[in-house]
């Protein structure tokens, strides 16, 4: 129900329904990502993000960059425009989630954060998956990033 309304918040904000509002929200997270890793972020093929991305770049909300190690690849931008629009998203996103959680109190709401950070580490498949989980999220609040402690837990298991 909270996804289903985050969804429709976000898509009012966003210029046009879809995956945009997530593509928006990824890469002013991470900017300079490819249109492979948007592609894992918001669930479209390859040919499908190619065309969100063109119509992100005609809308002028992102620009495409030459990779700085890759002459083939393209590196992904949010412009002044996307930045614009990327805060009106995450903060529709937000808005939602304070008032689905305003009637529990802040030792519930500890909990439930600690509940929901161990489930979502137990559901993470890899680090592509990563950036659907983390689709709509707005990173410079998530100081603890769950997602990111499993992640790295799993590179020092494996090397280790």
């Amino acid at each position: 129900m909270i996804g289903d309304e985050i969804a429709r918040a976000v898509a009012s904000k966003a210029p046009e329904a879809g995956p945009m509002a997530a593509a928006l929200a990824l890469l002013d997270h991470e900017p300079g990502l490819s249109i492979r890793t948007l592609s894992a972020g918001v669930g479209l093929s390859h040919a499908g993000t190619v065309r969100l991305v063109d119509r992100l770049v005609s809308e002028g909300l992102i620009e495409r960059r030459g990779h700085a190690d890759d002459g083939r690849a393209v590196s992904l931008y949010l412009t002044p425009t996307g930045q614009q629009a990327c805060a009106a998203v995450l903060e529709a996103r937000g808005e939602v989630l304070a008032s689905s959680l305003d009637v529990l109190s802040a030792d519930e709401i500890a909990i439930l954060a600690e509940l929901s950070q161990r489930v979502l580490r137990s559901r993470l498949r890899d680090s592509d998956h990563s950036y659907r989980i983390c689709r709509l999220c707005q990173h410079d609040a998530c100081t603890n990033c769950p997602i990111d402690a499993e992640l790295k837990e799993r590179v020092e298991g494996s090397a280790g």
